[in-house]
């Protein structure tokens, strides 16, 4: 799935979510659901590393773990389609300017030779 195809089926998804609940999507809410998220995932990854109080055993915990990343991804989408800005673009324009730099061993594991 394209990254638009996904943030598109994810705004539908929330936007069940605001009628089911009745909790409006405004620009406030988008970005405080984020650090929600944020605070959720960090808790999860707390637990699966042993530092937090027993949450179950570590099939439940990767998944809560796998969950939350799931949600963060979510609502970043929301954020980014809320705010008309262009991951794709963005990431290019902010992370994919240092491909000039990549060697061989930066791509290990990674990529196919």
């Amino acid at each position: 799935m394209e990254l638009a195809e996904l943030t598109d089926e994810v705004e539908i998804i929330s936007r069940v979510y605001e009628r089911r609940f009745g909790v409006p999507r405004t620009d406030d809410w988008l970005v405080l659901k984020l650090h929600e998220e944020i605070g959720e995932l960090t808790q999860a990854y707390l637990a699966r590393s042993g530092r937090s109080r027993d949450r179950g055993d570590g099939a439940t915990v990767d998944a809560a773990f796998r969950a939350e990343l799931a949600d963060v991804l979510a609502q970043v989408l929301l954020v980014a389609r809320r705010f008309d800005v262009d991951l794709e673009a963005e990431i290019e324009r902010k992370w994919f300017r240092f491909r000039h730099l990549v060697e061989p061993q930066d791509e290990a594991g990674v990529r196919a030779p």
